[in-house]
């Protein structure tokens, strides 16, 4: 992938792009997992009533889960 002008120019190989996609799962995957334990599990844990710190580690779980299962998914 690189970047010209016109924006980023795609490679001709399909497995160029998904090494790409991965990666950046990958990084999400990695802040995402960074954010719920860091912030928001701390937030759930201290004000375990609270609506919207459940909502978030609901949410923010099914992300990390979507990331797992595209960072580790066989073509």
């Amino acid at each position: 992938m690189t970047y010209g002008k016109d924006g980023f120019q795609l490679s001709e190989e399909p497995e160029i792009w998904i090494v790409y996609e991965r990666a950046i799962f990958r990084a999400e995957l990695h802040r995402i997992t960074n954010f719920i334990a860091g912030i928001v599990a701390l937030h759930a844990k201290r004000t375990p009533e609270d609506e919207w710190a459940r909502l978030v580690l609901e949410q923010l779980g099914g992300v990390k889960a979507t990331l797992e299962v595209l960072t580790r998914m066989e073509r």
